[in-house]
């Protein structure tokens, strides 16, 4: 690509009955002003699409993280409710096999496992919210630079 120093430094040779050298003198100073104007906008604009590229990477890597973040609680909750529904068939099956004393022992650490499973079913949907919303940022973010 030609740069404004080559234009600039451009001669041509003057033949007789040629062109006006003023003519051709003033048309190649507009040509250099305009074609140095145009050469400083594509390197700005070159500058400027690396820049979005490299935060578009970084926003790819944000999303890949955040993805990776739901994916893990989503298998942390999984495990919890496996976990918690585990030990509630363990506290069922041991309530049939003892006495009525120990029955009613049973029923009452079965109410304390329900109130812990059901703190922690809401901790797990509060969390998949602030995903949600943290999600819907991003988007709106990216929506934004487009």
């Amino acid at each position: 690509m030609l740069t404004p120093i080559d234009i600039q430094n451009k001669t041509f040779d003057v033949k007789f009955r040629g062109y006006s050298c003023d003519e051709v003198d003033d048309f190649m100073d507009m040509l250099i002003k305009d074609y140095e104007a145009l050469y400083k906008e594509n390197i700005a604009l070159k500058d400027r699409i690396s820049v979005l590229t490299d935060a578009v990477q970084q926003y790819k890597s944000m999303e890949e993280t955040l993805q990776n973040s739901i994916i893990l609680a989503h298998n942390a909750s999984e495990d919890i409710r496996r976990n918690a529904d585990a030990k509630a068939n363990s506290i069922i099956k041991e309530a049939e096999l003892k006495s009525e004393e120990m029955l009613r022992k049973t029923s009452q650490d079965m109410t304390n496992m329900k109130n812990e499973f059901a703190s922690m079913k809401m901790e797990v949907e509060s969390y998949k919210a602030r995903m949600k919303g943290i999600c819907k940022g991003l988007l709106e973010m990216l929506e934004k630079m487009e």
